[in-house]
């Protein structure tokens, strides 16, 4: 590059609110160069080079694309930040639709309330001719037992706290399992319970939405097998 002097002739930055290092003059704007400006600086550059030493084209071309790579680079940033606001937005109002819905997720343990009833399901196997569900108490006693008919996907239950002799059973936690006959032998199966939803929570950074329950605690909607 030749030896840029503080004149007009020999300055390419005259004129145009730069020093002879390129950044603005106080006083005359900002410090920031936008594209317009690039280009500005680098046809006045080429207007003003020393015609026995002239500068290297490749040069501004090179610098020209890294300027335009930059910019393209900030308006990326631009997009993505309002696409996670956006996201975030979305989150938000998928969770508050959910709030004081049952939601049924996979799992063994529930909690019945005095006069409650527990609700849930069986994943069906394909194939199941009939499932029975048996419910326990924390000592693994067994308490009820229920013989469903199997449903595609999905077979529901409810126990109303009854046990089998008629009578209430107490309040508290209790274990549920499944067996599912298929072609005429048994097999476990896994079972489900339906959790209320509480609350929802976002994660920061990620956005991720969380589903408070008091039953399972919180997890999330890859959780989730059915809302109802």
């Amino acid at each position: 590059m030749s030896t840029v002097q503080n004149d007009r002739t020999t300055n390419p930055y005259a004129g145009l609110g730069f020093g002879t290092t390129g950044a603005r003059v106080a006083g005359k704007g900002d410090d920031t160069l936008d594209q317009q400006d690039f280009l500005m600086l680098l046809t006045t550059q080429m207007k003003n080079q020393d015609p026995l030493k002239p500068l290297d084209s490749t040069q501004f071309v090179s610098q020209l694309a890294q300027f335009s790579q930059v910019s393209g680079v900030q308006e990326m940033n631009a997009s993505l930040a309002a696409l996670s606001t956006s996201m975030k937005s979305s989150a938000v109002l998928d969770g508050a639709s959910l709030v004081g819905r049952y939601v049924l997720l996979e799992g063994d343990r529930a909690a019945l309330a005095t006069d409650g009833t527990i609700v849930g399901g069986v994943s069906t196997p394909e194939g199941a001719t009939s499932i029975t569900v048996n419910v326990r108490n924390e000592g693994g006693e067994l308490v009820r037992s229920m013989q469903l008919t199997p449903t595609a996907g999905t077979t529901l239950f409810s126990w109303d706290g009854l046990a089998a002799d008629g009578t209430q059973a107490p309040a508290g936690p209790y274990t549920i399992d499944a067996a599912a006959v298929v072609s005429g032998a048994s097999q476990a199966a896994d079972t489900l319970i339906a959790d209320l939803v509480a609350s929802v929570s976002i994660e920061p950074g990620t956005f991720a939405l969380r589903l408070n329950t008091p039953g399972a605690g919180a997890v999330t909607l890859a959780d989730v097998r059915q809302v109802f």
